[in-house]
């Protein structure tokens, strides 16, 4: 900790000495609710204010003018162990706020807050004092990370005080530093630097010895090692179908026997392991490995107690693999025993949450029995306890459902618990909320209320009927925001206050109101997110009659309607258009700001949801599709480059099976991009690589009732422009430029999707953010953003149809909120197969890597091909935000854009 750590930073406070009391006297002219602030509330803001003045004085170095520690250390470890305490402190105060009931609002405010100052005063420091302090606190060979100098420097991750040292992202930057650590052992150069370079660097000598052994051995006897070692590597490398479980345990023997060895005759030893390490890795990486293959290893392993049952029973096989390998490093093996841990505590916490919903609801089959609010003065605890741990359930279930079928299964004899709890008693959202619904229908609004109130829900006293069944069904129903209910609660009260109602002076649902209100909402504009009535499919909903009750009932409020007008809008029955009728012309967009486009968006937004999120499959754990068995094929005739085929999966769905002419380098890119578009919030066809009947490829589920989104920009609606300029970030960030209109769908309930990535990363490296850039485009495969700025600057777009740059916000959060070290994960099998395959990328990426090293281009190595795409992967991503707003405003000539650059990260 240093001599400046907890015990000696207590003498170092420096708030004024009037805070506490500053605070607690603040409530004399204070409205009402903050005079009711608990003595705890009190002391955990007075020892937050404390903390963050103690934070800014320790980045400001302690200097003369600044308010306390004189005496900061000048030891860069010493000074960091202090602020990380003041970090702790914080972070403390913040959770005991939040305990006492201090608002949500507050406490991410105050969190903000606190991430930003780590970050500040972290980047401020020299990669030497970085270097210095993870060295302080164990970081072995902190000198290899951050070598590309571009970015955020990884150790201000690893040093991050904010975030648990135990989290996966800050283990990868450790196991990445001893990864190149064993190249450099390994006789491979690293960035210019050699291994007695970095030891010279560290201060430490080069050992003279191998690492510790348990075996003595001679010339002969390591000679004979590995020729036995590197037999079991062809053995494995040559493997077909699933590898044989005697050729794996071969392979660990074989490694185990050299890295365990000692030879002092042998004067490069250490090359020698070093090696091994790494080439082992390699065979084991393309080995097809399933629990038969780790079975037996396990069953050895846990007799001689080299693993726990524990471990066993919660880890993939691979993961078990790298476990049991002599040749991973620890830090590493800790990380895997972490991770089976948390899977454990995991399923702790699915069954305590099992318990409390299977109480109402034993299995899928069993009717919804939870009990009647009246006269039943617990019930309303009951209910808000039910409907809490029912989402906690599907949450814990969604996550498990990544890792638990991948584990070892009940066939065997050390199987894990029970996996069938995650399908007998799968949570279902939506027909449970249909559930929920019905049961709600039968009991008072005034106990409903009871419920949402205990729920945490603001003015559930001035809620209606809908917004408090939705309120409480949205704690286990992900498609319902709990905030713009309560958005919308706020709203209709605001109007009713100001005595607004719709309808007649007396606020009544008078039926004249209520079919005034039915008109409004039609002729409004329903299915903005659809095509026009003459050219979207028969089963994308176009009128109000093609929204749920809620849907109704919430778009009846913004529009001014009482809370029972809304009720009675929502369940009278749509008129149906007149016999004869001509479809329905596009609805001019109402101008901005005004009642009536407030109604659009609303209900716009609301078919949006709705299109994407249940015409679309989440995203599974790739495990899980890669130990699927396909159906025999049959051709599917979809037109593009690579041979494709029908197949059916175990679950009874048809999937889409695209062949790979480059080994498997396509389908990499393809499933790495749908990945990346996913987790920054972007509707994407799921893709995984997979080999089917002997091909290597890609798989994809296939949608059922899309077509091509063919539309004319002058037919868009805003939000399906809205819905572009999102895709568009997503689309730079994996450059991708094949977004033309038959690689966007509708799908059936008139959402946009993409579809067919194949030419993501072509032109990574050389390509543009720059209007009319489409190198794979020309005419009708232009992508469909270039159409849409196109339109846009000529005047091609329907009235009152814009592009908005602030809608790209969201996405690019959502990017940036990556950490770098998962982005190069997941991006790391696009790199190197790609480079193996010879990609269109590749020559521009030895480009870079010849550069950066200084060296011809004919002497970069594969792995420095493939480091220079990942380096540019991830100066792409933390450019993002940069990228967009220059390109609006200089591109599009949209000068208010230049905001963009500065909003909230």
């Amino acid at each position: 900790m240093g001599t400046n750590s907890k015990s000696s930073h207590a003498s170092y406070a420096i708030a004024p000495s009037d805070t506490a009391e500053a605070v607690e006297t603040s409530g004399a002219g204070a409205p009402p609710d903050e005079q009711q602030l608990s003595d705890e509330l009190v002391t955990a803001k007075t020892d937050l204010m404390v903390a963050m003045d103690n934070l800014e004085t320790i980045a400001a170095g302690g200097e003369e003018g600044a308010a306390g520690y004189p005496d900061l250390p000048e030891d860069p470890a010493e000074r960091y162990e202090i602020f990380a305490e003041q970090i702790k402190d914080a972070k403390e105060a913040i959770e005991t706020m939040k305990a006492e009931g201090a608002s949500e609002e507050e406490i991410q405010a105050q969190l903000d807050a606190l991430r930003a100052q780590s970050l500040e005063y972290l980047n401020s420091l020299s990669p030497e004092e970085l270097q210095q302090i993870a060295a302080a606190k164990g970081f072995e060979h902190p000198a290899l990370v951050g070598l590309s100098g571009k970015g955020q420097h990884p150790l201000v991750h690893w040093l991050d005080p904010y975030y648990d040292d135990a989290i996966p992202s800050k283990q990868k930057i450790q196991a990445k530093a001893l990864q190149r650590y064993d190249q450099l052992l390994a006789g491979q150069p690293l960035g210019g630097m050699t291994l007695a370079e970095l030891h010279e660097l560290e201060g430490t000598p080069l050992s003279s010895t191998g690492p510790a052994g348990t075996w003595s051995a001679t010339f002969e006897q390591i000679e004979a090692a590995q020729e036995a070692w590197k037999k079991a590597a062809d053995e494995v490398a040559y493997s077909k179908g699933i590898l044989d479980s005697e050729k794996l345990q071969d392979l660990l023997q074989a490694e185990k026997q050299i890295l365990t060895a000692h030879c002092p005759d042998i004067d490069n030893l250490e090359e020698i392991q070093a090696k091994c390490k790494i080439w082992t890795g390699d065979p084991l990486e393309h080995a097809k490995i399933s629990t038969s293959t780790v079975l037996p290893l396990v069953q050895d392993a846990i007799a001689a107690g080299d693993m726990s049952l524990a471990d066993a029973q919660h880890l993939k096989p691979r993961e078990i693999v790298d476990l049991l390998r002599t040749g991973t490093a620890e830090a590493e093996k800790e990380a895997l025993k972490a991770k089976s841990q948390a899977r454990q505590d995991q399923l702790a916490a699915l069954d305590k949450a099992l318990d409390v919903h299977s109480a109402a609801k034993p299995d899928l089959e069993s009717p919804l029995a939870l009990p009647d609010l009246a006269g039943n003065p617990e019930a309303a605890a009951q209910v808000a306890e039910w409907a809490t741990s029912t989402g906690e359930l599907h949450k814990l279930q969604t996550d498990a459902q990544g890792w638990i079928h991948g584990v070892l299964q009940p066939a065997s004899d050390i199987s894990m618990g029970n996996p069938g709890l995650l399908t007998s008693h799968t949570v279902a959202p939506k027909a449970l909320t249909t559930e929920f619904n019905a049961w709600a229908k039968e009991q008072k609004l005034g106990d409903l209320r009871d419920v949402a109130e205990q729920m945490g829900m603001p003015d559930a006293d001035k809620a209606a009927r809908a917004h408090v069944t939705s309120f409480i069904a949205s704690s286990f129903n992900p498609a319902l925001d709990k905030e713009e209910i309560n958005a919308k609660v706020a709203a209709a009260a605001a109007k009713k206050k100001a005595g607004t109602p719709v309808g007649g002076d007396n606020g009544l649902a008078s039926d004249e109101a209520v079919k005034a209100l039915q008109s409004k909402l039609i002729t409004s504009g329903s299915a903005p997110s659809s095509a026009p009535a003459s050219s979207a499919p028969s089963s994308a909903p176009s009128q109000a009659g093609g929204l749920t009750k809620e849907a109704k009932e919430a778009a009846a409020l913004s529009m001014g309607a009482s809370p029972e007008q809304a009720k009675k809008l929502a369940e009278a029955p749509t008129p149906a258009p007149a016999a004869g009728s001509v479809p329905r012309a596009p609805v001019k967009p109402a101008p901005p700001g005004s009642f009536n486009a407030k109604v659009q968006a609303l209900v716009a937004n609301l078919q949006q949801v709705k299109a994407t999120t249940q015409d679309v499959p989440a995203r599974i754990d790739a495990d899980v599709v890669g130990s699927w068995s396909f159906g025999p094929g049959k051709a599917a005739n979809l037109g593009g480059t690579y041979a494709k085929s029908l197949h059916d999966a175990p679950d009874g769905s048809s999937w889409l099976f695209k062949a790979d002419k480059d080994g498997g380098a396509i389908a990499h890119a393809e499933s790495a991009a749908s990945h990346a578009l996913s987790l920054g919030g972007l509707p994407s066809v799921p893709v995984y690589v997979k080999n089917v009947e002997g091909k290597s490829g890609s798989v994809q589920p296939m949608l059922k009732d899309t077509h091509h989104f063919a539309a004319e920009p002058k037919n868009w609606s805003q939000s399906e422009v809205d819905a572009i300029v999102r895709s568009h970030v997503g689309a730079w960030l994996v450059g991708d430029h094949d977004g033309h209109q038959a690689n966007v769908l509708r799908t059936a309930s008139g959402g946009l999707v993409r579809c067919d990535l194949g030419q993501a990363f072509k032109h990574y490296g050389q390509d543009q953010l720059a209007l009319g850039y489409a190198p794979s485009g020309g005419g009708s495969y232009d992508p469909v953003h270039q159409k849409l700025y196109q339109a846009a600057l000529s005047g091609g777009l329907g009235d009152g149809i814009k592009v908005n740059p602030a809608v790209a916000h969201p996405i690019i959060k959502n990017f940036e909120a990556i950490p770098d070290s998962q982005w190069r994960s997941m991006l790391h099998s696009t790199a190197h197969e790609g480079v193996k395959a010879g990609v269109h990328w590749v020559p521009t990426m030895r480009k870079a890597a010849a550069k950066q090293h200084g060296i011809p281009s004919a002497k970069v190595s594969s792995e420095q091909i493939a480091e220079a795409f990942l380096d540019h992967a991830v100066q792409r991503k933390q450019s993002l935000r940069e990228s967009f707003t220059n390109f609006f405003v200089k591109e599009l000539n949209m000068p208010t854009a230049a905001s963009l650059k500065h909003g909230a990260k």
